[in-house]
């Protein structure tokens, strides 16, 4: 009885059962095989020990039942190459057919159901590969599954081909080892992003909404449909952003600086503090234009998601769309300006005007910042306009918007020390650290997760540093004891520098009720006292100051602090202990807008397991692959255990669990789909930049000719002006490049569309800031 060649490909025997040798990894006429994929498998394992490539050829079939009767294998170099194209071409590709006559004919044997080898020719015409090149062949490189699986892990963490094909090339002992080259991998890639966005970019889209709805269901995102049924806006937030807006959505950072060319879709991020008082996300949109109808629209989505609550103080730029919106769809909520906005604009306009003796900037300055009293605020603004000329248009303009800016007005608002869109504009720049111009609209998606799993990890780093350190008090006193128990670190910071002003403060009674407090303060050569008026109410223990400190930030200014102490009260009453500065900020359940219990993270359990099984499977691995015996027992275990597993999981596939499951997303493309809505017109080169920027753009360029001239000079080589200059401005003319229909790179969009970045000397807020603004 003939033994067939056994599954695994290891054990070999032909029809006369001679014994195993060193040998039996080589062809010999009479080896049988279960199947023709066994015998395939055989012939380009055996090739690839000797150093060639396969391919398969023709193959005969029964007419009767259409089983394969007989297959040729050959040698990838056999035949002739056939001259499609004709003529002389300029640049020959190199020959690869010498037809070679190596080749593994197998024949089907029905007696016994299965192969057998009818003919094999070993002896080639061409060199063969050396062994240390034999990965290179193609018909032995292979993206395996567990390949592809770490692949797909790279990318999503936004390593780069070249690096990450080099670590796993490290992880088995050298990239020969690999089953692929760097080609293989990028076409991987490609293939794959070609296959996602082969029903085009909003169904690709839609999918992607819907896989994170079935990981969630408390996953939120809308898409604005026009009468073409093309999607042009986009709102979405997950289920951490959902509860996140619930503890800490009462003040609000929106900005769209990061796509501010008209020509293409601008981005938008809903940020806050969270109780560390660093960034937090809220919510994200992709806008087809900036226009008040479609800021109206993301505005009213916005809300919607988040339960109908609507954020107390909003924080935007200057543009004009915005304001309407937020006047039309958000009537209760305080709209604050950018302050460096502003301070940039004034920088722009206000520049030319300083002189020695009257520097018109500080004094925009100290109107912004510093003056607390309206009197004191319209006295020196109206100094800045007796400074200025008739025809300046941009100082009036910023005056009637004076409530929405001016320290003096916004001293009642409630804005946890934010006074411009700095946070949604560092979230901005995170994004542009994480993406390309090449990456696709899922790509885009995928790189604003990454965005925002590292903010939250930036929150768990200080929740793990607090839960291992304890406050370091300057005074022992029962206030601060309290406080550093209840605030987390950066709040107990900010009331313990409440506390010690307090100490120092000077406190006069006017009546039992009302309180004078003030302490020196430095003016130049000068010493003065600025007084404050607290009311004190003793029958209910409330302390209100003129600062409005505690309406602002949330924490008891020093003044209230010093008339509690002198009521002799030594701990902080608890009506002004607000939870979402407190370490329990984030205690308690939440409900989404459907009334379903918001589970933040699904996957943390999930998370958990396979961390815990990877490390065993990788301890086997380690003890396992020194020895190949062991490794081929191991490796048996687990495809019998991969089987067991498929099994168990398609068992748990219910009835129940289906009906719970979003309906899937069409794959196709048809007419009534939805479509992304594209934009008019063609890329502009350029977008619209501030005087400031303008000049800083011009310090750059100069240093950059400067310092390739000085390079170009010491190879020997003339520079010229014009070469240079040509340089500078091509390098912002990128092209859209497409490789699939409907394909939109929005990272192209978003990256060369993001303003500059300039640090404001005097700005409140900074996800890192450790210190406060000047007025609180």
């Amino acid at each position: 009885m003939e033994q067939p060649i056994s599954l695994d490909g290891e054990d070999i025997q032909n029809e006369k059962d001679e014994p195993h040798g060193e040998n039996n990894w080589i062809p010999q006429l009479g080896m049988v095989f279960e199947t023709v994929e066994q015998a395939w498998q055989f012939w380009n394992r055996y090739a690839g020990k000797i150093g060639f490539s396969v391919r398969k050829s023709y193959s005969h079939k029964s007419r009767t039942d259409s089983v394969v009767t007989s297959r040729v294998f050959v040698c990838s170099n056999q035949g002739q190459r056939q001259d499609k194209k004709g003529g002389n071409p300029k640049n020959p590709r190199a020959e690869t057919r010498t037809g070679c006559k190596a080749h593994l004919i197998v024949k089907f044997i029905r007696e016994n159901n299965h192969y057998r080898v009818s003919d094999f020719i070993s002896n080639h015409n061409h060199l063969l590969q050396k062994p240390e090149a034999c990965h290179m062949i193609r018909s032995q490189r292979e993206v395996t599954e567990l390949a592809q699986f770490e692949i797909d892990l790279a990318d999503e963490s936004g390593i780069r081909p070249k690096q990450a094909y080099e670590l796993m090339g490290r992880q088995v002992g050298g990239q020969s080892n690999l089953s692929m080259t760097i080609m293989d991998y990028r076409n991987y890639l490609r293939d794959k992003r070609r296959r996602v966005l082969i029903s085009g970019e909003a169904m690709a889209m839609l999918k992607y909404f819907n896989d994170r709805t079935l990981e969630n269901p408390s996953f939120h995102h809308v898409e604005q449909v026009d009468e073409f049924q093309e999607i042009t806006n986009i709102v979405w937030a997950d289920a951490r952003m959902i509860a996140d807006y619930v503890r800490f959505g009462d003040v609000v950072a929106f900005d769209t600086t990061f796509g501010t060319n008209k020509e293409y879709r601008p981005f938008g991020v809903f940020v806050g503090f969270n109780h560390f008082r660093e960034c937090v996300i809220f919510g994200a949109t992709l806008l087809y234009d900036s226009t008040k109808e479609s800021f109206e629209w993301v505005f009213k989505t916005f809300v919607e998601i988040h339960n109908k609550k609507a954020p107390k103080t909003i924080f935007t730029d200057q543009e004009a769309a915005i304001g309407g919106a937020i006047k039309t769809v958000l009537p209760e909520t305080i709209h604050g300006l950018c302050t460096w906005h502003i301070m940039e604009n004034a920088t722009t306009h206000l520049l030319s005007y300083n002189r020695n003796e009257f520097n018109m900037l500080a004094k925009f300055s100290a109107c912004m910042y510093e003056y607390e009293d309206e009197a004191e605020f319209e006295e020196a603004f109206n100094e800045l306009k007796r400074n200025v000329k008739d025809d300046n248009e941009w100082l009036p303009k910023i005056y009637k918007k004076k409530e929405q800016w001016a320290f003096c007005y916004m001293k009642n608002v409630l804005s946890l020390g934010m006074r411009s869109t700095q946070l949604s504009e560092s979230i901005n720049s995170d994004i542009k650290n994480y993406l390309n111009s090449d990456l696709d609209i899922i790509r885009f998606f995928k790189n604003f997760e990454r965005v925002v799993d590292d903010k939250r990890e930036n929150e768990k780093k200080s929740e793990f540093d607090w839960r291992r350190t304890q406050p370091r008090m300057k005074v022992n006193v029962p206030i601060l004891v309290q406080a550093g128990s209840i605030y987390t670190p950066k709040i107990f910071e900010l009331f313990q520098k409440e506390y010690e002003l307090s100490m120092a403060a000077e406190i006069k009674v006017v009546t039992s009720n009302e309180f004078m407090v003030a302490t020196w303060s430095a003016d130049h050569s000068n010493f003065s006292k600025k007084f404050h008026k607290v009311l004190w109410d003793h029958a209910n223990t409330t302390v209100s100051c003129g600062c409005k400190k505690y309406e602002r930030m949330g924490i008891l200014c020093w003044h209230a602090l010093k008339v509690l102490d002198a009521m002799n009260i030594k701990t902080l009453p608890e009506k002004y202990i607000w939870k979402r500065w407190t370490r329990e900020a984030r205690e308690g359940t939440i409900e989404d807008r459907n009334g379903r219990l918001v589970i933040e993270d699904t996957r943390l359990d999930m998370a958990r397991r396979n961390r815990d099984l990877c490390r065993k499977f990788m301890k086997i691995a380690s003890q396992a692959s020194p020895d190949e015996e062991v490794s081929l027992f191991v490796n048996g275990v687990l495809e019998r255990l991969e089987h067991q597993v498929e099994e168990k999981m398609q068992k748990k596939v219910t009835t129940a669990d289906i009906s719970h499951q979003a309906p899937p997303v069409p794959n196709f493309v048809s007419d009534s789909q939805p479509h992304l809505k594209k934009k008019n017109g063609t890329k502009g080169s350029k977008r619209h930049r501030s005087g400031i920027e303008i000049v800083r753009k011009k310090i750059q360029k100069k240093a950059a000719r400067n310092s390739k001239t000085k390079e170009i000079c010491k190879d020997n080589l003339t520079p010229t002006l014009t070469q240079n200059s040509q340089l500078d401005d091509n390098t912002s003319n990128l092209t859209l490049e497409s490789q699939v229909d409907d394909y939109v790179s929005y990272a192209r969009l978003l990256t060369e569309n993001s303003s500059f970045a300039l640090p404001s000397p005097r700005s409140e807020i900074t996800s890192t800031s450790q210190n406060m603004s000047p007025f609180d």
